[in-house]
C-alpha cells in the first residue's frame, strides 16, 4: 500500500488577475517519482516553489511528512532537497564543487567527514570525480547541474523537488542525470517531485504523471494509464499539404479512426486497429489519387495530454 509523504489540497495562487494555480490537488508517495507535465507557463514552477517554501500561496493546505506548510516552514526546509532552474546562481562561481559542497553542507550542520563521504559517493554515481577540483564557473551546463543535484542531496532528505532538472542540457548528460535519479529513488527509497515539459523524460522516469494546464491539475495516473485512456492503438499521420478536405473527411469517418488532431502541418489519425486502419486509409488515398507524406507513431504522452486536456499549447519537447 502506498504511503503518502506529501499532500497538497486546493492550492491557489494568483499574479494580479491571472490565476497561476486554480485549486490544485497533488500528492507524493514514498519512493516514487511523480512528475508534473505541462507546457511552459502551466503552473509547474509556481506549485513546486510553494511546496518548497520559496513562494507564498494564496490559499489551500500542504502537509509534508506530518508538517504543515503554514506552521512548520523551518522543519519542512530541513527535510526537503530542492533543485531549481537557476543553476548559475546556485553556487559560488570561483569555488570548486568540493568547496561549494563543503560550504553548503556546513550550513546544514554536517561535519566535513560527513560531507566528503556524500560528495564522493554522489560523484561516483554521476561519473563526476574528474571535475571536483575545477572552478564552478569553468564547468559545463551539465556538470554545474550535477553539482546542484549533489548539493540538494547532501543532508540526505527524504523528499527531493526537481524543477526542470535537465532543461537545456546536452542529451547525453540529460540521460545520465535521469538514470541517476531513477536509480537513486529506487535504491535509497527517496520520493521525488519532478517538473518537466519534456515528454520523453517524464515517460522514462515517472511512476505517476499529473497533467497540468492553465493552473489546473485534472488528471493523474501512470504513464501507461494515461496513454491507454486515449483509446487508440497507434496513430497514422498524413502531411496536410496536398491533402484535399474531401479526402480528410472520408478518412475521419472510417470505422477504425477514433480521432484526429492537426499539428505542425500534419494531421494525426488515432486508430483502433493499426493494420485494418492503415489499409483503409491507404485505400481512400488511392481511390482519391492522393499522394502525401505518410508516417506512423505509437501513442505518446503528448497524445494523452491532447486527449485529457483537449488542447496542446506550445512549449512541449518530444
Amino acid at each position: 500500500m502506498a504511503v503518502q509523504v506529501l499532500q497538497a489540497t486546493d492550492i491557489r495562487k494568483t499574479y494580479g488577475k491571472k490565476a497561476a494555480l486554480d485549486g490544485v490537488n497533488f500528492d507524493l508517495n514514498k519512493g516514487e517519482i511523480h512528475s508534473l507535465l505541462g507546457p511552459n507557463g502551466a503552473g509547474k514552477t509556481t506549485l513546486i516553489k510553494i511546496m518548497s517554501t520559496l513562494l507564498t500561496k494564496d490559499s489551500g493546505t500542504v502537509n509534508i511528512l506530518g508538517y504543515d506548510l503554514d506552521r512548520d516552514e523551518n522543519h519542512i526546509r530541513h527535510i526537503l532537497g530542492y533543485v531549481g532552474q537557476d543553476t548559475e546562481r546556485s553556487a559560488y562561481a570561483r569555488l570548486t564543487p568540493v568547496e561549494n559542497l563543503r560550504f553548503f553542507g556546513a550550513l546544514r550542520g554536517l561535519t566535513k567527514d560527513e560531507i566528503d563521504e556524500k560528495i564522493y559517493h554522489y560523484a561516483d554515481l554521476l561519473d563526476f570525480n574528474g571535475n571536483l577540483d575545477k572552478q564552478f564557473m569553468h564547468l559545463s551546463g551539465g556538470q554545474k547541474q550535477a553539482v546542484i543535484i549533489m548539493r540538494a542531496l547532501l543532508h540526505d532528505p527524504p523528499i527531493i523537488f526537481l524543477d526542470e532538472p535537465t532543461k537545456g542540457l546536452d542529451p547525453l548528460i540529460a540521460m545520465k542525470i535521469r538514470k541517476f535519479l531513477v536509480k537513486f529513488a529506487m535504491e535509497e527509497g527517496k520520493s521525488m517531485l519532478l517538473t518537466s515539459h519534456i515528454l520523453s523524460e517524464v515517460d522514462e522516469v515517472s511512476n505517476r504523471v499529473s497533467l497540468i494546464h492553465h493552473g489546473k491539475l485534472p488528471i493523474t495516473g501512470t504513464s501507461e494509464e494515461l496513454k491507454l485512456a486515449v483509446g487508440a492503438q497507434e496513430f497514422i499521420e498524413l502531411k496536410m499539404e496536398g491533402l484535399p478536405e474531401s479526402t480528410r473527411e472520408k478518412i475521419s469517418t472510417l470505422d477504425q479512426v477514433i480521432n484526429n488532431v492537426e499539428k505542425e502541418g500534419w494531421i494525426s489519425y488515432g486508430l483502433s486497429d493499426l493494420f485494418e486502419g492503415t489499409e483503409a486509409i491507404i485505400k481512400v488515398l488511392r481511390n482519391d489519387n492522393v499522394k502525401v507524406g505518410f508516417r506512423q507513431h505509437s501513442v505518446t504522452l503528448e497524445d494523452a495530454f491532447i486527449h485529457h486536456i483537449g488542447v496542446l499549447d506550445e512549449g512541449f519537447d518530444s
